[in-house]
């Protein structure tokens, strides 16, 4: 039977450097490194995935090459009429 009072040990293994970096950040948000590792977990479960996107290089390359291709097209909103647009929803 499965109680949210059950816990389970972790091992992992991560560069020096890497957890050192992370402590400190974590650290910054109030936080200690297995607090923050138990956040990014529960939202892995939340989000039935990675939550955020994992891209290569050059995927984002092409994700900002095609955004600079639909501006210089015209393709685009600014941000003035962007507000224009909502506010006339509202």
């Amino acid at each position: 039977m499965y109680t949210s009072n059950m816990t389970t040990l972790v091992h992992i293994r991560v560069p020096v450097e890497t957890k050192a970096k992370a402590s400190k950040i974590f650290s910054k948000l109030g936080l200690d490194l297995s607090t923050g590792i138990k956040i990014y977990l529960a939202k892995v479960v939340e989000d039935k995935g990675i939550p955020f996107s994992m891209r290569t290089r050059e995927g984002v390359l092409q994700e900002l090459k095609t955004a600079h291709d639909q501006i210089e097209n015209g393709d685009c909103v600014s941000h003035k009429d962007l507000k224009a647009q909502i506010a006339k929803k509202l």
